[in-house]
This record gives structure tokens, sequence and C-alpha cells, in this order.
């Protein structure tokens, strides 16, 4: 399924919900009903908007759909929109789910990730791309030791082994029988950490020299273009929806070569009109 921070309508975001689970969704219904404690034409009712879910019943709803602790709370503000009784109350719960999908549209906030490492060891690992790429590229079958991995990464082995050996005692990497292999999986920066920067930067030179060495496997995109604000936040949706997707793709997928995704979207010049 989609980001529920796309949807607004609880409705829309229960049949899609459904639809994404096997069988395109057949019986689903029956079993939400089941897990709720209700007569299943309650649920039916719903999602004819003949009734509508309470908070109480939007939490376990949203137990069912195994939401997490943001998602659930954006759900039941989708609910509790649906019912508010006045339109101030509404146009107060509208508020609350804007700064709910600010919040979230950190992709910090978005991205599971497993590891934190000492503010000093982050200003070392984000201060060179090879301190990633050393650590992800033993993943790739062969690249366990640092002959094979000098040869791969096109640099000299007593600069890869003073790298290595940095990320074996941070925990990134471990040796085990002479033979590197990835500590934690993965690691996330958000945005107002102070190596944010450095991090883009140097993948971003990366990217010129892909683009000076002219691989037609490679995919370059620049395009300045004008549009409306509102249509710059559904534009901003979709990349996020898109990263999520490809998240989902690379954790099962072999690991077989070393690439990078880049991705820039910005406001160039100017600022919201008030």
């Amino acid at each position: 399924m989609d980001s529920i921070y796309s949807f607004k309508d609880y409705r829309d975001l229960l049949r899609t919900a459904f639809e994404s689970r096997s069988k395109n969704g057949f019986g689903e219904a029956k079993k939400l009903a089941k897990f709720m404690g209700v007569h299943p034409t309650f649920i039916s009712q719903v999602l004819k908007r003949g009734k509508d879910l309470n908070s109480e019943q939007a939490l376990t709803v949203a137990e069912y759909l195994n939401l997490n602790e943001l998602e659930t709370e954006y759900f039941i503000l989708l609910v509790q929109i649906e019912r508010a009784g006045t339109a101030k109350f509404k146009a107060h719960l509208k508020t609350k789910l804007q700064e709910l999908s600010k919040k979230v549209s950190d992709l910090s906030e978005r991205v599971q990730y497993q590891t934190k490492i000492s503010p000093e060891d982050q200003a070392t690992f984000y201060s060179d791309w090879i301190y990633s790429a050393s650590r992800l590229s033993t993943l790739i079958p062969g690249l366990d030791q640092l002959d094979t991995l000098s040869s791969h990464l096109g640099l000299p082995v007593q600069e890869l082994k003073t790298v290595t050996d940095f990320l074996v005692k941070i925990g990134m990497l471990k040796l085990e029988n002479g033979k590197l292999r990835t500590g934690p999986l993965s690691t996330h920066l958000p945005k107002r950490s102070p190596w944010i920067k450095s991090h883009h930067t140097n993948w971003r030179l990366k990217a010129v020299e892909s683009l000076t060495a002219r691989d037609e496997r490679a995919l370059h995109y620049t395009a300045p273009m004008t549009v409306s604000f509102d249509d710059m936040s559904k534009i901003s949706e979709i990349l996020i929806k898109s990263i999520n997707k490809i998240d989902k793709i690379i954790e099962p997928s072999p690991s077989e070569a070393l690439v990078c995704l880049c991705i820039d979207w910005f406001l160039v010049a100017g600022s919201e009109k008030t």
C-alpha cells in the first residue's frame, strides 16, 4: 500500500489497504470485523459512509493494519475529522493533521534505521564517501578482503585498511576468520544533522564523476521548472513515496553492485506567499 500520508479520507485508506492484501482484498472486511468484534455489516456501512468509526475503533483498525505510531496517529485524526461536529473543531483537527504531515515529511521520521554511532564517529564516517562505500561493498560476494575491495573501489590498500579498521572499531563492520562482514544494515542522518551537508556533497561529487564517465547504465536528470507551491508539495509527496517503494525493493535484493541514488528537489529562489 502507498504511504498513508497521501490519504485525506480514512475510508479510501481502508479500501486501498484491503486491495493491497491477498486475493485483492476479498474477505478482508470480514476479517477486520472479527478482529474488532463487530458484525461484518458494520464495516460495510462504514465503507459506504452509512456509519463512522469512533476513535477507539480507529485504534483497533490501525492495529489490524500494522500501522506504526505516527501512522496510527494520522489514521485516528482522519477518523476524528470525519466525525467532527462543528466547522471550528474540524478546522482544528485539520491543522493537527497538517502539522503531523509536516513532521513525517522529514525522512528521518519515515525511514527506519538500525544503528546510532557517536557524534565523533559520525563526523568521521560522513566525512568521505569511502567509509559508506567500503561498508556497503562488503555485502557484494567476493569483496570481503582488502585486496579485492581495493581493486573494486580503485583505492590503495593501505588507505582502505585505515577505513576498515575504523569501521570495525565502531561496529559498522566486523572481522570474521579474516573476512570483512557488514555490521548494522543501515544508518540515516536527520536533515538537521551537522554532517548532512558533507554526506550529500560527497556522493554528489561521485555523481559528477559518473557524468564524466558517460556510463550508459546511469541515469541523470536535471530539470529546472516553475510550479505552484501546492504542486511542489504534491511532487515532494510523490518523491517520498518513490523512495519508500525503492527501500522495499532494496531490502530483499541480492547485493551485486554498489550504486548511488541522488535526488535533489528544492526551491531555487523566492519564498512561499503568505
